[in-house]
């Protein structure tokens, strides 16, 4: 048996090849391409691999998987504190990932079904798209301004079919280019909106997150497909610390302080939590998760309100995920059923 440790760049990968004594006999660079991969692939017969999921490393990881060979995907965080354990080294290099690969030491990632990674892309296509839609409308406010123009009173609505017909009669080029980017843009997202409605009505899952004020179609798929499987995470807790959503904690001898949140795990789940607690407070001020915020928010200001709301809402999803049932504004996905 070969164990290959990939330490996965951009440009490039650096392999480390051990034998069954752990005796490296490979240790070389190729470029991160497919072409490149499956010629280093072929010189193998029976191996087993192991990167880390940082990067680019889902080409990779495919690229060996479909060969057949048995690949492990290292969490990033968790491989450097057992490598330094023990094989006492803060370096977590490609011959590293191949020693613990050998010593079957390697503390795996999730990695999601073909179908989750690929409505992952989606989503967050979909929220980069949106972003720049909003870069542009700022650029068309800008140039109108450095013209000294402004919207006529009759025209409330910014972006309006009648408010952009007006832009595009006042022969400006760099304003009727910038909405000539921002309407293909825009075409774009339509079409990916299709796209995602159709996928949402084949989630029962997304369609339970959707009962929650403030979450659409949009949010509870791409909440959803952040989770993924629920049942990997030991409880509420796990899961709000994949989503960056749990205190740090410094401690020394006699102390424990509590900092904030960590923003480690899934950027993206954090976000659209943060999103959805903003639009549901806005539209069920009655519930006990917009009660819950406002009480913090006495407290402790609008911020710390938002981020223990969102939180809040993420162990009621967690729930709601669980137990297969729809959001109830009182409060009581939170509570523990008895057991049978």
């Amino acid at each position: 048996m070969r164990y290959v440790g990939l330490d996965v760049h951009k440009e490039f990968c650096k392999a480390s090849v051990l034998d069954d004594n752990g005796i490296e006999f490979v240790n070389e660079r190729f470029d991160s391409t497919l072409e490149a991969l499956n010629r280093f692939l072929d010189r193998f017969e029976e191996a087993k691999f192991v990167l880390e999921s940082t990067g680019i490393w889902e080409f990779i990881y495919e690229g060996i998987e479909a060969r057949g060979f048995e690949v492990q995907l290292a969490h990033p965080l968790k491989v450097r504190a057992i490598a330094e354990a023990s094989v006492k080294t803060d370096k977590v290099d490609a011959r590293t990932l191949a020693k613990l690969l050998r010593l079957d030491m390697v503390p795996r990632s999730y990695v999601p079904s073909r179908g989750i990674r690929d409505l992952r892309q989606l989503v967050r296509q979909r929220a980069f798209l949106v972003q720049r839609c909003t870069s542009f409308k700022n650029r068309v406010h800008a140039e109108l301004a450095r013209n000294g123009i402004r919207r006529p009173d009759d025209m409330a609505k910014a972006f309006s079919k009648k408010h952009r017909e007006w832009m595009r009669s006042l022969g400006i080029w760099t304003l009727s280019n910038d909405l000539d980017c921002l309407e293909a843009i825009e075409s774009r997202i339509a079409d990916i909106n299709v796209e995602l409605f159709a996928e949402y009505q084949r989630r029962p899952e997304a369609q339970l997150i959707a009962t929650i004020p403030g979450i659409g179609y949009y949010g509870a798929l791409l909440i959803w497909a952040e989770i993924a499987d629920v049942s990997r995470f030991q409880d509420a807790e796990h899961l709000c610390s994949y989503a960056g959503l749990t205190p740090t904690v410094s401690q020394s001898a006699s102390t424990v302080h509590y900092g904030g949140v960590s923003k480690e795990g899934s950027k993206h789940l954090r976000w659209i939590l943060i999103e959805s607690v903003h639009v549901h407070r806005r539209y069920a001020p009655e519930t006990s998760l917009s009660m819950f915020a406002s009480r913090i928010e006495r407290k402790k200001g609008k911020q710390k309100a938002t981020t223990a709301a969102a939180r809040k809402l993420l162990h009621i999803i967690y729930w709601m995920l669980t137990r297969g049932e729809e959001y109830h504004g009182h409060g009581s996905n939170l509570v523990p059923k008895p057991a049978a």
